[in-house]
């Protein structure tokens, strides 16, 4: 029998492929997170990290099949496998680790530029290595986000307007 090696692979739903309604049924809550993680844990996965926000939700992880990470959320979700793949996205390698970048460094939020977002990953990471669900691959890529998050912020202005949609909405409203 061969094993497949571990990859980086990212499942998710967000405000692209998916309405609010159906996002909030995949959405975790900070316990709920924790029961994906210690879900996890007893799958002997050594390295998982979930997100969720008003705009994503995403499971992340070195796996050898990104249906375990699937699993996982719909499981802790008591939501739908097939109902969540009509919306969702797989990524895995190199797919995965570019979207992480865009994600941390606010290129895939509603409002271009929201940084945000790379708390609630960080927070989200946090929270990973203490229950001790983050292998060191994945803390060195993750350090990588963050670091070019922090270049990304100060050496450009892509977060000088708006840094999020209610903000953005608000300004319209005044402004016009």
């Amino acid at each position: 029998m061969q094993v497949n090696p571990l990859s980086f692979f990212i499942v998710g739903i967000s405000y692209k492929n998916a309405d609010a309604e159906t996002r909030g049924k995949y959405s975790l809550d900070t316990k709920s997170k924790i029961l994906l993680l210690n879900k996890a844990k007893e799958c002997n996965l050594e390295s998982v990290m979930a997100v969720s926000t008003c705009n994503r939700t995403e499971v992340l992880g070195f796996v050898s099949d990104p249906e375990v990470l699937i699993k996982l959320l719909c499981e802790t979700t008591n939501e739908s496998k097939d109902n969540f793949k009509k919306y969702s996205y797989t990524l895995g390698r190199r797919a995965a680790i570019d979207h992480l970048f865009k994600v941390g460094s606010g290129l895939e939020s509603q409002i271009l530029g929201d940084f945000e977002i790379i708390t609630q990953l960080n927070n989200s990471f946090l929270r990973s290595k203490k229950l001790h669900a983050i292998n060191p691959s994945f803390e060195r890529l993750f350090n990588m986000v963050k670091h070019a998050s922090k270049r990304i912020k100060n050496e450009t202005k892509i977060s000088s307007g708006a840094t999020s949609v209610s903000y953005a909405a608000v300004r319209y409203i005044l402004d016009n």
